[in-house]
């Protein structure tokens, strides 16, 4: 939880808790120890006032001094102590107070006690000079200095041209003065009334030791007091009140007409008797407390809000202002104290304090570590300072799918055909949106990333047998193993196995039947059985030899005819002629090509024509004959 700086803490003197944002805001440099000066024995509250200065914990207000200008009210009739609100720029000048005059630096705090419950102003002071007399005077005043008296910005020209410090000063502001001389433990409050610029400066009230305490160092130049707010300046009042200007300076006494000395012109914490805190919760867009495990990305939108108590101590008022919802995404330990993405403000609304508000839908499109920020505006009406959390419990995670990975092999098939397989990736987020953080609920691209498949085997989940090509992934679908597809050389029973890359952040990657055990993902490499059947065919040739003892050469031509009878009976089942030529004897034969394939007798007839006048002719004759008995085995099959 991070609170407001409050000016008030409720502790005992013992354990005072000082007010946060003094303690941030200003670091204490000095922190002494001596014998102190006789205190005067009056309340202090919650307060050490004892000479030894400052308190720690303290927020310091430094200043030049020495024989060194500083910026400092001019001297005239318009720039004293009752009027210089109403003083036409310039106000201010350089100058260079003498040492009895010049601070070198001044303290504040506040903080309640625990006893009765009333705020009280801790405020100290260091001079250049431990002797000399006058007043050490405090000014806070409800409205913030001008815009135009930016001390850490603005040069010292901008400065002198343009700030007036009290130019804001309005009724109910409040100056405390300490009395000086001869040592006094004297402090005045006086409080202006009326209407501004025409203000009156009322009379000193001295503050009795019920509700006041001071204390000089050892040494003299420092000095510490404590004033009872709730009794002197609130009236006991539990209404919120704030005063956003505090002005330390010496003056020359406590009239209206009075000069400044020195002032330490520095932006000082407000001081007020109110605390504001805001505490907030990170919910789901339903409004459900994030599980502290994280939410889920989802399909790549989720929507997130954030929950705000904004409470009030030490005063009452109506709730007013407005709670501001800032949303980054961080690595851890970082806080969203800065930047993010505006989400939007919701208004307070309701009778009283704790008030809860709760942010507009803000949406992330990306895994990761978010956190929240809510800035409470404050209610400067009322006196009301802001607040704000951005502690690590405004933090939490989104986290990534894992998606969906089923495959589905294709058919068995037989050795020297393709294999396939075709993997369905569902339930991946989209990616990231640009910006991550929106307020539309408009989500990214769809999910990328790669699909490999991959077959093993044959017969184990070790051998890599194939790895596809990669797959590009849009989104949830169906995706197939890419062409050319594998064929195996081997039979047997394969696995298939599917690797998504994942998309990240938002989407991981995932594997299915990385052990092939899904039998659904197993093919199988199968051979054929083989069978034969025997069949027996034969082709009848014949051939002939012609001579002739005398009477020349051979010329002239032998017929063939072939029967599927035994005496050459029916019609020929094949005829040729074979030409005869040259010196006896010639040998000329068939070339049938037609076979046979059945049991059963043949003949040849053969007749030979001679050219040859001196050779006489051969008529035809069944010169031939043959039997032919075909058996033929059975159908075998292999193993």
């Amino acid at each position: 939880m991070n609170t407001s700086r409050p000016n008030v803490s409720p502790e005992p003197r013992s354990r005072r808790r000082r007010a946060p944002w003094l303690a941030g805001v200003f670091a204490v440099t000095l922190s002494v120890a001596m014998v102190t000066a006789p205190a005067a024995l009056a309340a202090d509250g919650p307060f050490d006032i004892n000479g030894v200065v400052p308190d720690a914990g303290t927020a310091e207000l430094a200043d030049v001094f020495g024989s060194v200008k500083e910026l400092g009210p001019l001297n005239s009739s318009s720039t004293k102590i009752g009027v210089i609100h109403a003083d036409a720029v310039p106000t201010l000048g350089m100058t260079n107070p003498n040492a009895q005059v010049d601070l070198r630096r001044a303290w504040l705090d506040t903080a309640r006690d625990a006893g009765t419950n009333h705020d009280w102003l801790y405020f100290a002071w260091e001079r250049d000079n431990n002797t000399g007399s006058g007043f050490i005077a405090y000014e806070f005043m409800q409205n913030a200095a001008p815009a135009s008296c930016a001390y850490e910005t603005a040069t010292e020209a901008q400065l002198t041209a343009n700030c007036n410090p009290w130019a804001n000063r309005k009724a109910g502001d409040f100056m405390i003065l300490w009395d000086q001389q001869g040592n006094s433990l004297d402090l005045y409050l006086r409080t202006w009334s009326g209407t501004a610029p025409n203000l009156t400066l009322g009379a000193p009230t001295l503050l009795n030791a019920a509700v006041s305490q001071a204390a000089y160092s050892a040494d003299g130049f420092r000095g510490e007091a404590a004033v009872d707010l709730t009794a002197t300046i609130f009236g006991g009042s539990s209404q919120c009140l704030a005063f956003a200007n505090t002005i330390p300076s010496t003056v020359t006494g406590n009239s209206d007409t009075a000069d400044y000395k020195d002032t330490i012109l520095r932006t000082a914490p407000p001081i007020s008797n109110c605390e504001s805190t805001t505490v907030t919760t990170p919910k789901t867009a339903a409004g459900a407390d994030v599980p502290a495990g994280g939410l889920s990305i989802g399909t790549g939108v989720v929507g997130v809000k954030d929950s705000a108590v904004v409470s009030l101590t030490g005063g009452t008022a109506t709730p007013a202002g407005s709670v501001a919802f800032f949303l980054c995404k961080l690595d851890s330990p970082a806080l969203c104290t800065a930047d993010g993405t505006s989400v939007g403000s919701t208004n307070l609304t309701g009778a009283a304090y704790p008030v809860t508000v709760v942010s507009p839908t803000a949406y992330v499109t990306s895994a990761g570590r978010y956190c929240w920020r809510a800035v409470f505006s404050g209610d400067s009406a009322n006196g009301i300072p802001s607040s704000s959390d951005s502690s690590a419990t405004e933090c939490f995670t989104v986290n990534p799918v894992t998606p969906s990975l089923a495959t589905t092999a294709g058919d068995d098939v037989f050795l020297g055909a393709a294999v396939t397989d075709s993997a369905s990736l569902g339930g991946t987020a989209t990616q990231p949106a640009n910006p991550i953080i929106n307020l539309t609920g408009t989500g990214g691209a769809a999910a990328g990333g790669t699909i490999t498949i991959k077959l093993y085997g044959p017969n184990n989940c070790t051998t890599l047998a194939y790895t596809s090509p990669t797959v590009a992934v849009s989104g949830n679908g169906v995706y197939n193993t890419p062409a050319p597809q594998f064929v195996p050389g081997a039979a047997g029973t394969y696995h298939w196995v599917a690797v998504y890359s994942g998309s990240s952040p938002n989407t991981n990657g995932t594997t299915h039947n990385a052990a092939c055990g899904d039998s659904n993902e197993d093919v199988v490499v199968q051979t054929v059985a083989s069978s034969l059947r025997s069949a027996q065919t034969w082709v009848p040739n014949d051939a002939v030899t012609v001579t002739a003892p005398a009477g020349g050469a051979l010329a002239g031509t032998v017929s063939f005819d072939l029967y599927a009878t035994s005496d050459c009976s029916g019609s020929a089942i094949y005829s040729t002629t074979a030409a005869v030529a040259g010196a006896s004897p010639q040998v000329v034969s068939t070339s049938n090509t037609t076979a046979q394939s059945a049991s059963g007798s043949f003949s040849w007839k053969v007749s030979y024509d001679s050219t040859n006048p001196g050779q006489r002719d051969i008529p035809a004759s069944c010169h031939e004959t043959s039997a032919l008995t075909i058996a033929n085995g059975g159908l075998i099959s292999s193993p």
